[in-house]
């Protein structure tokens, strides 16, 4: 199989919103001519991400015969198929020589970690890294075009290539290796600033545009907010453009398809502030939503304490949130497991700070005893316990002059109870912020 010796980068972006597209020259490809001794074969194995990628490059160049390829032929070859280099090397296109670039560390909530060891603000991260986010962890990076890229909690990333070339251009490859990641790419002219994302089944290829993009069970998940991108799944005949509003599952065994994204969810009417640092509503009914999925944050650039998180249906609710003000971004889930278009609300929490102290409750076969401190001169407690924050139907109503309470063990759920005491001279007091607990 004669063939090119072909060097280049340049990720493909394709211009068509809608359906496949993989034509050479649609994407920004380098040409290359083939030379004497070089076989489809050779190339896989020397320069491209796997040696089965010949088949792909015979497609692309829709060559009848791999074999029969004339010397000085033009060849094209999507970029993200290169096999990725850690340090700096000759630009493939113009000679120009390109240096190693690095990864800066914006923001940190909760563990992050790299190649084992703790990652802080202001660290600089070089190519062949692996970065490690904990459950509630997240970090924000600015790649080296000033692209920034946050990775969710229980996400890890490996960074194969980050290049900084001359004129000001660049070459980002990173790896998903799982949980997820949102990408705002900064807007470049073409081919001057490349990034791509690669994934257990698919790769992505970003210009200007913000994205999501998730891996989990063995599935890539792709969900464009803005702008557009190439998404590379495997065993799909060929590339996919995907616009703002669209997305598309991988799964390394069937075609990928371009999937409609559910719209930005609608919000009810919210209070001004929630009272109790149990902070929940009900979503209202929407077409093909199946649950919820989203972050919050206590600061609008969802760079302070994000906590992301998953609904089981329509209720959101948060637990045991401190005092101040949060910002949530909120995405409809469909049946493909696609996350929708964000929507975003901001609400404050202003709880009165606890009277009772060391609320518990001590679940048993057949009932359940509930205990406390109290604080200040109390005769008597009035206790509460209800399925909701209302407390309109209460389970439990009583007064007692002990610091506990017992009551028949209620069916499995989800609880909420309150204790305000009583002085001598029957003065109540308000009540103490609702604890909320779990009946197996």
């Amino acid at each position: 199989m004669k063939l090119v010796q072909v060097a280049l980068w340049s990720l493909c972006l394709l211009s068509a919103p809608s359906a496949l597209a993989a034509e050479p020259g649609n994407v920004t490809d380098y040409i290359h001519q083939t030379q004497s001794g070089d076989t489809l074969s050779k190339l896989a194995k020397q320069m491209l991400d796997t040696p089965a990628r010949w088949k792909d490059v015979a497609v692309y160049n829709k060559l009848e015969d791999a074999n029969l390829i004339e010397i000085g032929q033009p060849l094209h070859i999507r970029p993200v198929w290169l096999r990725a280099q850690a340090g700096g090397s000759k630009g493939p296109a113009d000679g120009a020589s390109t240096q190693a670039a690095k990864v800066t560390v914006e923001a940190i909530t909760g563990a992050v970690k790299s190649n084992g060891k703790p990652v802080r603000v202001g660290d600089e991260l070089a190519a062949g890294l692996k970065l490690e986010t904990a459950s509630g962890g997240a970090v924000r990076l600015r790649l080296p075009d000033g692209s920034i890229v946050n990775m969710l909690e229980q996400t890890a990333l490996q960074l194969e290539k980050l290049e900084h070339g001359s004129a000001d251009s660049f070459k980002t490859v990173l790896r998903l290796l799982t949980g997820q990641v949102e990408a705002f790419k900064k807007k470049y002219p073409q081919g001057q600033s490349d990034l791509a994302f690669r994934a257990h089944a698919s790769t992505i290829g970003v210009r200007g545009t913000h994205f999501r993009m998730r891996q989990t069970e063995g599935k890539d998940f792709a969900e464009i907010e803005d702008g557009q991108v190439s998404f590379e799944a495997e065993k799909t005949p060929q590339v996919l453009a995907l616009a703002g509003g669209q997305g598309s599952v991988a799964n390394g065994k069937d075609a990928a398809e371009v999937i409609q994204l559910l719209p930005a969810p609608a919000f009810p009417q919210l209070p001004t502030a929630f009272e109790t640092p149990y902070v929940e509503w009900t979503m209202p009914e929407a077409p093909g939503t199946r649950s919820f999925a989203g972050e919050l944050a206590q600061n609008e650039e969802f760079s302070k304490e994000v906590k992301s998180f998953q609904t089981n249906g329509k209720r959101i609710s948060f637990v045991e949130l401190p005092n101040g003000k949060y910002w949530l971004r909120l995405r409809a889930v469909d049946q493909y497991g696609l996350q929708g278009m964000e929507g975003k609300v901001a609400f404050t929490v202003q709880a009165r700070p606890r009277i009772m102290a060391l609320i518990k409750a001590y679940i048993a076969a057949e009932n359940i005893q509930l205990r406390w401190i109290g604080r200040g001169a109390n005769a008597s407690y009035h206790v509460q316990v209800a399925d909701n924050q209302d407390f309109t139907a209460p389970l439990l109503d009583t007064e007692t002059t002990e610091m506990s309470a017992d009551m028949p063990r209620p069916a499995s759920g989800r609880y909420f109870v309150r204790v305000r005491g009583i002085t001598a001279d029957r003065h109540a007091d308000y009540w103490d912020a609702p604890v909320m607990f779990a009946v197996p």
